[in-house]
């Protein structure tokens, strides 16, 4: 074996070592019993989780496809017309559900947009409604002439009409890292990465790297060379999946055959097998289905081991000289299945569990995963560590609360602190008041009280809101806001009492001041916003996917002229999907603007993240809101 393929498996292993531990930390955290009060409920699940299903003991969750004899889902199923033995024991089937995806947005919503990064490809892969392919091109194990171009025909035109809008694609070969794996829905992209493939079957110059090169100079085998860099390779994609996604993933390997693995000696087919073993173990225990295609189609004869990954996984091998078509299997396979939860009292001995999956009707194909690999009690301590570091931020959670405001509040209430004129903190109040059902236009007031109280020096403002906004001095240090709605007969209606901490803008050598979100509706209201230096804040969290977001802010202090400073938009679980830009505010030294129009934004909840540091200073700034 040469040094350059050493090198190679050493960083692979620690990257699917790596990888490996994730999936168990995500996989667990769904297993794990609650650790939190009994007697409270468990917390409402939100749109974008999928299905947890908890239990005393392990829940393995089971994906099941079914399909009649004309090759279509079969979806009227219940859970009594399932049977699903563990090891050879018939278990309890507690969980049930069928989920369709086919591709389409939602009703409500709109197509789904390019795909930003691939943090945003992985928060739109964890999402059940969404199907996650990836294809894999294994050109050391397919000829360069006819088969490639059957091949490349194929995808080409499978990847272009072959799957729905929120489909995501991917498609690698075997020195593709994985970092550089790119999901997409963008099908000409695809189309032509697809048509760019080649076949370099017994082809070895020129070397596509430095570690292909050391393989043809130092190698005494490189075809076992290679098949080792593919089987590797598919292993990694396989974790790499499961890393993303708990539920179902698909796989469409395309080779001729994965080749001599163990060399070309007596009794390296061993080898061979003991491979092809491990990655069917892996890839069920990933929920991956791994569909292969032969590019020779019926002229040659199909692999054992493409055989034998296709159907032991619940997927298909494609054997066909026109497999364009056929290919749409795939994603019919993956448009519903079954999902199954069943109790496990298995032990957590590290070793894989058969799983066997029986539909009482007659004349239909089960297509699932075969069995798991049981953690050990070593790798549940692990993963109870990592679940925890894993949650998502206090300043997360703390900064989405205002988009859980009650549904029958009469308006918005926004408040935000900068460095006044006389370095001294400014505190200014925004109202935007919410048209209810309930009332009447006549019945809805317009008039907002505001009474600011410091804890140390009493109040500071006390009056009514003047075109919904009003700004005041106060004091470092708490601050309590009173909020009163003045009925149209001039008497005190509802109130709402809101703590602040009010920052020493003077004192601190690095601080931001709350930015000031701006709601644009037209390219004239957003030229005017950029122009004016005193602006209403928008005090709701809400926009429309025509609308466009300003969002302003200053930063203050002895460091903020040499501070780093970045914006991103994050998820609402704080995953980092894009970066944004910002630039100088017109007029306004040390202050900035971010524009961000709704209509590259899917629809869902988000952050803003506005951070800023300078040496060991570091200061951040969040603003939540939602895409309707």
């Amino acid at each position: 074996m040469t040094e350059g393929f050493r090198r190679y498996r050493r960083a692979a292993g620690h990257l699917v070592a790596v990888l490996a531990l994730f999936c168990a930390l995500v996989v667990l955290h769904g297993q794990q019993p609650p650790t939190s009060d009994p007697q409270q409920p468990p917390p409402t699940p939100t749109p974008q989780q999928r299905p947890t299903f908890r239990g005393g003991a392990n829940l393995v969750r089971v994906d099941v496809t079914v399909i009649d004899h004309h090759g279509e889902q079969v979806t009227n199923l219940t859970k009594d017309d399932f049977e699903v033995r563990e090891d050879g024991v018939l278990q309890t089937v507690e969980t049930f559900k069928l989920v369709e995806a086919n591709g389409e947005p939602a009703a409500d919503d709109d197509v789904s947009l390019a795909i930003r990064s691939p943090e945003h490809a992985a928060a739109e892969a964890a999402r059940d409604d969404v199907r996650v392919f990836v294809i894999f091109w294994d050109e050391y194990h397919i000829g360069q002439l006819v088969p490639a171009n059957l091949a490349r025909e194929a995808l080409t035109s499978f990847v272009r009409s072959g799957f729905g809008p929120t489909d995501l694609v991917a498609i690698m070969d075997p020195l593709t890292p994985l970092d550089a794996i790119r999901f997409t829905r963008d099908r000409m992209a695809l189309a032509d990465q697809a048509h760019q493939l080649k076949g370099r079957l017994g082809v070895y110059v020129p070397a596509r790297s430095a570690m292909e090169e050391a393989q043809l100079y130092m190698a005494r085998d490189v075809e076992a060379i290679r098949a080792q860099v593919t089987a590797s390779a598919l292993e990694a994609a396989i974790l790499y999946l499961r890393s993303i996604r708990d539920g179902r993933k698909a796989i469409l390997f395309v080779s001729q055959d994965i080749g001599p693995i163990g060399g070309r000696g007596p009794g390296t087919a061993s080898e061979r097998y003991r491979w092809l073993d491990k990655a069917i173990r892996l890839a069920n225990d990933s929920n991956t289905a791994i569909y292969t295609m032969d590019p020779r189609g019926f002229t040659g004869n199909l692999s054992d081991v493409l055989r034998a990954l296709a159907s032991e996984t619940g997927g298909k091998a494609f054997q066909n000289n026109a497999p364009a078509a056929a290919l749409r299997q795939i994603v019919k396979d993956a448009s519903a299945f079954y999902l199954l939860g069943y109790p496990s009292q298995g032990p957590a001995d590290g070793k894989f569990h058969r799983i066997k999956v029986h539909v009482k009707r007659p004349d239909l194909d089960v297509r699932a995963r075969n069995g798991y690999l049981a953690p050990s009690l070593a790798e549940l301590e692990a993963a109870k560590k990592a679940v925890i570091a894993a949650e998502v931020p206090a300043d997360i959670t703390n900064a989405l609360s205002p988009l859980r405001s009650r549904p029958e509040s009469a308006g918005d209430l926004w408040v935000g602190m900068s460095r006044g004129p006389d370095s001294q903190p400014r505190v200014t109040v925004s109202w935007q008041p919410r048209a209810l059902a309930n009332e009447s236009k006549k019945q809805q007031s317009t008039r907002i009280a505001i009474k600011a109280t410091s804890a140390d020096r009493g109040v500071q403002f006390d009056g009514e809101l003047q075109g919904g906004s009003a700004s005041f001095t106060a004091p470092p240090g708490a601050l309590t806001i009173r909020r009163t709605l003045i009925d149209p007969d001039g008497a005190a209606g509802e109130r709402e009492d809101i703590q602040i901490t009010v920052p020493d803008f003077e004192r601190a050598a690095l601080s931001i001041s709350t930015p000031i979100v701006l709601r644009a509706r037209t390219g004239l209201d957003l030229n005017a916003m950029r122009a004016a230096r005193d602006v209403t804040p928008y005090a709701a969290h809400e926009f429309d996917r025509t609308d466009r977001m300003l969002v302003r802010f200053s930063l203050f202090g002895k460091s903020a002229s040499d501070a780093t400073v970045t914006a991103n938009l994050l998820s609402r679980s704080g995953v980092a999907l894009s970066a944004l830009t910002f630039r100088p505010a017109a007029g306004q030294d040390g202050t900035y603007d971010i524009e961000l129009p709704m209509a590259s934004v899917a629809r869902g909840e988000y952050l803003i993240a506005v951070d800023a540091s300078h040496g060991d200073e570091r200061v951040r700034a969040l603003v939540p809101f939602r895409v309707l």
